[in-house]
């Protein structure tokens, strides 16, 4: 189940934000919608998740004779 969690230095300001359980180009947009209702993290970094590729198995199935 993918996860969002914050933490806000009360001293400075700084907003940090960890995605977890979405893998891939597919984060991007849901950091970008966060980014809109908080604000923008101090920094970015992605994780290996991020990296992950989406496994997709395709089957093909042969066609009956004739």
């Amino acid at each position: 189940m993918p996860t969002i969690e914050f933490s806000i230095n009360p001293t400075t300001g700084e907003l940090k934000m960890h995605i977890q359980g979405i893998a891939g180009p597919t984060c991007d947009d849901v950091a970008k919608l966060v980014e809109e209702l908080v604000g923008k993290p101090t920094r970015e970094q992605k994780t290996a998740e991020y990296y992950a590729r989406v496994q997709v198995q395709s089957r093909v199935k042969p066609r009956g004779r004739r």
